[in-house]
């Protein structure tokens, strides 16, 4: 026992020294006791020096390959990690941990691809382990995969049904894909394993918001600034809270006291000048996006609300700016590029017409309006099979909708 305790303390004294085992032998075991035991003094660099001896000592283990990997990363060294835990999955391709912190090294080195594979073979072969599974289902999350991540981040929650984070995580898949009734019912279970987040509580009162319950969701706001009167984000949601029940003239009362006391918070501009806007009050309307757009100008929303204002003023080049400025910031926006279409078309501008026209119909193939605008459009150019094609598909829309509105008549009568 005296020898072996020697031994340790000589193997501590050369790693604090920097002499990395040069002056004395150590045998696997010595060297795993004393990882360990710098794991539990938290000497970070002393347990990697010790599990950097035994990966030399032992160049055929992927547990040590790992364990270096782990530590380098622990002590912010993650891109030293990658290889690491790459060389541990090549000694034993079925080592789910080291497939998992590869993932995790990856994805913080911002290589998302490769990072979401390592984690997918993780969770394959260890498929009861919920920390997997919530780290794949973040990942999915961060890159807009929001299907995959709602479907491994409902597993995980019930894997970890006590994780607050998991819960969260879940919401704001939901939350993306506008499935605002599941991202609620994710977020109360996360209000209730942390009641304190005052960041889970304001998702749990947007969702409330936006699922139908905007007094619901007013209830919650007030909860938090209860506890943090001066959030302004909050105040601003309050707001938006009001404009969801129909009270424009309370959100307007509530928005504009917050731009007195904050004038450069874009939000609050953007849902006061919806409240205006609202309200048929156009010249603030303007006023309040204009200045929305101006103080953030990444907001596509402000952009598309500030276009459709334009449009109901009259005043349409100004619209085609603010529509081009939406899909610049979001090119996936479908309505801006349907509007942008459609206002083009008005003015005159066939090609540019078309162009938007067709964006829209790519990214939604069921707008029978877009359809048949655009075959209108390619007839004008003399495209008459590219035309037939568009008017062929919106009357083929149409018909399904009609269909479908037939059945849902049908089930109501037999009801």
């Amino acid at each position: 026992m005296f020898v072996k305790s020697t031994v340790i303390a000589c193997l501590a004294h050369l790693l604090c020294g920097g002499l990395l085992f040069a002056q004395a032998p150590a045998s696997v075991a010595d060297l795993e006791a004393l990882a360990r035991q710098r794991l539990d003094a938290r000497d970070a660099g002393g347990a990697l020096a010790a599990y950097q001896k035994l990966a030399e000592l032992v160049p055929k283990s992927a547990v040590y390959q790992d364990q270096v990997g782990f530590l380098l990363a622990a002590t912010n060294r993650s891109a030293e990690a990658i290889p690491h835990f790459q060389h541990a999955t090549e000694l034993d391709p079925k080592m789910a941990q080291a497939w998992y912190h590869l993932g995790a090294a990856l994805f913080l080195a911002q290589k998302a691809d490769p990072a979401t594979s390592a984690l997918q073979k993780a969770v394959a072969l260890d498929p009861a382990n919920g920390e997997y599974r919530f780290r794949l289902g973040s990942v999915y999350n961060e890159t807009g995969h929001f299907a995959e991540a709602t479907r491994e981040l409902a597993r995980a929650s019930r894997q970890l049904p006590s994780n607050a984070k998991v819960w969260e995580t879940l919401a704001i898949a939901y939350e993306r894909q506008h499935l605002f009734k599941q991202a609620r019912d994710a977020y109360r279970q996360a209000v209730q394993l942390d009641p304190k987040n005052v960041s889970v509580r304001n998702g749990f009162a947007n969702a409330l918001v936006r699922s139908g319950d905007p007094a619901g969701g007013l209830r919650e706001f007030r909860r938090i600034l209860e506890s943090d009167p001066n959030n302004v984000r909050v105040q601003v949601n309050i707001g938006y809270a009001y404009i969801a029940a129909g009270d424009n003239q309370a959100a307007i009362k509530q928005l504009s006291a917050v731009i007195r006391n904050h004038p450069d918070d874009a939000g609050a501009h953007y849902d006061l000048g919806i409240a205006y806007k609202a309200l048929d009050d156009l010249p603030h309307a303007r006023t309040e996006l204009e200045q929305a757009v101006h103080l953030e100008p990444s907001l596509a929303e402000a952009h598309f609300s500030l276009a459709m204002t334009y449009i109901d003023a009259g005043m349409p080049n100004q619209a085609v700016e603010q529509l081009r400025a939406a899909v610049a910031q979001r090119p996936t926006y479908n309505e801006a590029w349907y509007i942008l279409g459609t206002t083009l078309k008005q003015q005159g501008d066939v090609d540019g017409a078309i162009e938007a026209l067709r964006r829209s119909v790519a990214l939604d193939d069921l707008n029978a309006p877009a359809w048949n605008n655009l075959g209108l459009l390619l007839r004008r150019k003399g495209d008459t099979a590219g035309a037939e094609e568009a008017f062929r598909k919106a009357a083929a829309i149409r018909k399904s909708e009609e269909e479908e509105k037939e059945k849902k008549l049908q089930q109501g009568v037999k009801k």
